[in-house]
């Protein structure tokens, strides 16, 4: 191994003396995985900002110009741009003045007065490093530079960042809302946002699915140590995909991981003693208050019948074309929202209460379990920060302990209040499509409950949330935390109805999980390894094939034609038979994966579950005893036969055989090159595209798996596969931005390169010394 000037070859985690030299050393491996080792964590920083604006300049400018509210100085207020998490387009001004409003220079200015100094010093070095790749010369495919609103980060760019992540289910979700709020005698947006579409599309992006699972040493091949899996579905598109970092400080930290674009530290990973992943939970964490209005004053409003002022809130947006100003309206329980069924009218008003605003949190709790070398620390970590806004927590560690937790951050609605405060109108539908509460705030005890233990006002504390350690296996698919095991005798109860359902029918990846887990300690290697585990993932295997499809075809059989409106008559034997024929998996091979997929999507599902078909179709149905077994088997009737033949003239119209290998009417092109993507929407190896236009095949991936590891945390390290399935850069001309894609498409994960000797044994290219 060659000598270098920064640290010795080791990096374990002891004390060491600042040592003369670079402030980082940035080595890369294979797919562009960069490796920073620095004497301090600013160093870290340094390293890491660097390496990342190498992939993610232009897409990260471009974020911290629109959260800084400042896209209107460079573009017409007037045009519009998509947000993803919105739901919809908005213009630049309305987009500028929301952020503006939720995202204050002042709220800022609190966070990072309360951050730690190892968090400062890591924002400090990101920055210095991401503003000396954006001074240096240009990399290819890298023509923002010469665009007008391209700038040097700042600081407060990445605490922004901090402080808007945790909103992009909540509040993020509701920006246009915000800006079309006004009195009834004021002027109303022409075309109020359609909230309902809103909450629903943010769902399905954040709730596209996640799987974590993580065994302990009765759970893993050999006996020895632990096993972490993490598959979060974020976007692949837009800035908030991940990316790979490797940390090294010593003395300090030593972590491995993917994290959402711009933030200086993971969000899920692994360091040399555990490993975590994360996935969305089922809370109802935000609530949306129903409130009289007061008849005299549009911007008053009733509470136990007296009346209340609004707060004006008055935001200026300086644009291309001088200052343009708009008001946001706050009452107690938080902004006004307007959409198509929650209008501002003289008689009601909406308004938003998000506990992810005062989540000042966030970037503290990552950062310290991105340190922390056990999962009972991880336990006292996310405890003393309870900042984990969205997300459950699944963890292993060496010692052979294995974590679940579902220590997020909600608003404190009791069951009582649940009964007493619920509204009865149309309103009320928002709870069947989002992770909200609709709730009276007419009546004074209808806000959320105040609980001294809890870290924020208004949440609930974390000594009132679900969480177990385990000795064999653990997980999460986005279920609650009712069921966080196979074992019947260790399910979590008794907790909030808002944190999510117990006794209730599991999603589809939550039973082929704790299928998966009880094959593979039951198989040959008698427990988990990542290899086996990669197997059963890339096996695509479709449970709910398994579980329907003989029902399905065999009253397709018998009944081979459905009367459809305005088609008559539809013969369903070809269909009924290329389903018959289908391998039940998705994979690329794997033919008619594509009809079932859009057969399922005809029919009822149970919201709030990753996916699971409504009671009515279930021939035998859910039993709490037997919660993976139960329901099964299919109820077939002429809606669910219209169903298919829906699906297959669906594919016919979009010019698809409806019996077409997986692979081939299911693909991502990068640089001309056609990459087959196997998996489907509903399973465990999940990937969700976008529909087919006519002569298209599916090819607008949306959202699915993401950042991936599989690792073993032995006494000796961490030893495993990891992937990062959309690669690390968004520059289509980076050597970058499909490589791990490519691996992605041909079913394999990538091997961990984590040890000193891992590392040089990989390295690719110089090392680079950061000053």
């Amino acid at each position: 191994m060659k000598v270098r000037t920064l640290l010795t070859a080791s990096v374990a985690l002891i004390s060491s003396p600042a040592l003369a030299g670079p402030d980082a050393e940035v080595r890369f491996t294979e797919f562009g995985v960069a490796h920073v080792l620095a004497t301090t964590i600013k160093g870290a920083g340094k390293g890491y900002g660097w390496a990342f604006a190498r992939d993610n300049l232009c897409a990260n400018v471009e974020q911290a110009v629109r959260l800084a509210g400042e896209r209107s100085r460079h573009f017409d207020p007037a045009a519009t741009y998509v947000d993803l998490f919105a739901g919809g387009a908005i213009s630049n001004a309305d987009s500028d003045a929301a952020h503006l409003f939720l995202l204050p220079d002042a709220k800022v200015k609190r966070l990072k007065a309360s951050s730690s100094s190892d968090m400062r010093d890591l924002v400090a070095g990101f920055v210095e490093g991401f503003n000396r790749h954006a001074t240096a010369l240009a990399l290819p495919g890298e023509d923002c530079r010469s665009q007008p609103w391209f700038r040097p980060l700042r600081e407060d760019d990445v605490y922004r960042l901090m402080l808007h992540i945790p909103l992009l289910e909540t509040s993020a979700a509701l920006v246009r809302e915000m800006a079309a709020a006004a009195p009834p005698a004021g002027k109303q947006a022409v075309i109020l946002p359609d909230t309902k579409f809103a909450l629903s599309n943010v769902k399905k992006v954040m709730l596209g699915g996640s799987n974590a699972a993580a065994f302990g040493k009765e759970g893993v091949s050999g006996g020895v140590g632990g096993f972490s899996f993490a598959n979060p579905h974020y976007t692949w598109k837009g800035t908030a995909r991940l990316h790979i970092m490797h940390l090294s400080v010593p003395g300090k930290i030593n972590v491995f991981g993917g994290t959402a674009s711009g933030l200086p530290f993971p969000m899920m990973g692994f360091n040399d003693a555990a490993g975590w992943g994360i996935t969305h939970t089922t809370d109802r964490r935000a609530t949306v208050y129903e409130i009289n209005v007061d008849q005299a004053d549009p911007t008053r409003y009733l509470v136990d019948g007296k009346s209340e002022p609004m707060r004006a809130v008055p935001i200026e947006v300086v644009t291309s074309k001088g200052i343009i100003r708009r008001t946001f309206w706050e009452t107690r329980y938080g902004p006004v929202i307007a959409g198509q069924m929650l209008p501002w009218t003289p008689e009601r008003v909406y308004a938003f209460a998000d506990p992810e605003r005062e989540n000042l949190r966030f970037g503290e709790q990552f950062l310290a379990l991105a340190k922390a070398q056990s999962v009972r620390a991880i336990s006292v970590a996310l405890k003393k920060h309870h900042g984990s806004p969205w997300s459950n927590v699944t963890a292993a560690d060496r010692s052979g302990e294995a974590y679940y937790s579902n220590l997020s951050v909600a608003g404190n609605v009791t069951d009582a209040q649940l009964d007493r405060c619920l509204v009865t109108g149309p309103a009320r539908a928002l709870m069947d499509i989002a992770d909200v509460t609709v709730l009276n705030g007419s009546l004074a005890g209808c806000g959320w409950t105040i609980d001294k233990r809890a870290r924020q006002p208004g949440i609930i504390p974390a000594a009132n949330r679900p969480e177990t350690f385990q000795s064999d296996f653990t997980f999460n698919s986005n279920d609650s935390h009712w069921l966080p095991s196979f074992d019947t005798n260790r399910r979590l109860t008794g907790f909030p109805k808002v944190i999510g359902p117990e006794n209730t029918a599991r999603g589809e990846r939550s039973r082929i999980a704790i299928t998966y887990a009880r094959e593979i300690m039951a198989g040959p290697d008698k427990g988990v390894t990542p290899q086996n585990w990669e197997e059963k993932f890339y096996s695509a295997r479709n449970l709910t094939a398994d579980l329907i499809l003989d029902d399905v075809v065999s009253d397709c059989r018998a009944n081979p034609s459905v009367k459809v409106a305005g088609f008559g008559d539809v013969n369903l034997r070809a269909p009924c038979e290329v389903l018959a024929a289908w391998d039940r998996k998705d994979g690329t091979t794997s033919r008619s994966s594509a009809l079932f997929r859009v057969f399922l999507e005809q029919l009822d599902h149970v919201p709030m579950t990753g996916f699971a078909l409504t009671p009515k179709y279930w021939r035998v149905p859910f039993d709490p005893a037997r919660p993976v077994e139960t329901p099964r088997g299919f109820v077939s009737d002429a809606a669910t036969r219209t169903a298919l033949a829906t699906a297959a003239y669906k594919l016919n119209s979009a010019e698809l055989a409806i019996d077409a290998p997986l692979g081939d009417v299911q693909f991502v092109e990068r640089n001309g090159k056609k990459l087959p993507i196997s998996g489907s929407r509903y399973a465990y190896h999940l990937i969700r595209f976008a529909n087919p236009e006519k002569g298209k095949a599916f090819t607008d991936a949306l959202t699915g798996d993401s950042y991936i590891h599989a690792v073993s945390l032995l006494p000796s390290g961490p030893k495993g596969r990891f992937l990062l399935t959309y690669s690390q850069s968004s520059n289509p001309q980076s050597p970058h931005f499909a490589d791990m894609t490519e691996l992605y498409s041909a079913g394999r994960w990538a091997d961990v390169r984590f040890s000193e000797a891992d590392i040089g044994a990989a390295q690719v290219g110089e090392t680079h010394s950061i000053k």
